[in-house]
């Protein structure tokens, strides 16, 4: 199988090589725990060691917003999509019902530009045009499916459900882990008077993978495992 990596030092090699090619993950976590450093860094490395195009799709934060307080050593966001390499695509909330449509922009932008890495940040804007949880659940296997036909490796940002808490596994707020291929999770641990961060291998088929929580920090130079 196919690997692609993250590009996150160690990262890669507890997840045995890499994420299977083509697959779907999550990652989530709570407010400030990283999830979008953590889907940029997949892009921008995978730009520059890969050589792999990638493609963000800015849902809940603008394009602006995210180049506006994103600075990393080394990232520079506006050449990398100047250059073709990592491409921000401002996708309106109103209209996020295309990503339902197996013949969406999406793929057709994917195509022209021939994209191998795909995040989507987030997925409650998709969670929040369905009426109720069994629509939802549809929508969601409907949303899985059409990205999947996209062939590319992809990772979804999602949100915590706030009754997930450190003693249990936890769940994202609308439940979409549970039809992915992965599910890495980003979170805190409160130690005397500061807060850790930590990361969490939660699912990944077709690897055999670490299954201990293992602490990061975010640096100058992004997510970085300690």
């Amino acid at each position: 199988m196919k690997r692609i990596k993250i590009g996150i030092e160690d990262l890669d090699e507890k997840l045995g090589g890499g994420i299977p090619e083509g697959s779907i993950s999550i990652v989530s976590g709570p407010t400030g725990s990283g999830r979008t450093t953590f889907g940029l860094q997949f892009l921008v490395n995978g730009a520059e060691k890969e050589n792999e195009v990638g493609l963000y799709v800015c849902i809940e934060d603008s394009k602006n917003l995210i180049f506006r307080f994103t600075n990393f050593k080394g990232w520079d966001l506006e050449l990398l999509e100047k250059e073709k390499k990592v491409v921000f695509l401002d996708y309106p909330p109103h209209e996020v019902d295309q990503f339902l449509s197996p013949n969406s922009a999406i793929g057709e932008l994917i195509q022209k530009l021939g994209v191998h890495r795909l995040v989507i940040d987030s997925v409650m804007p998709i969670a929040l045009i369905f009426s109720d949880e069994d629509e939802r659940r549809k929508g969601f296997l409907k949303l899985i499916e059409n990205i999947r036909k996209l062939g590319v490796t992809t990772l979804i940002i999602a949100q915590d459900s706030p009754q997930s808490t450190q003693d249990m596994l936890p769940r994202t707020t609308y439940g979409i882990e549970s039809l992915s291929d992965g599910w890495i999770h980003l979170c805190y641990s409160q130690e005397k008077t500061t807060r850790n961060r930590y990361l969490e291998i939660l699912k990944m088929k077709g690897t055999t993978h670490s299954v201990k929580r293992i602490p990061f920090e975010i640096n100058e130079e992004g997510i970085c495992l300690r």
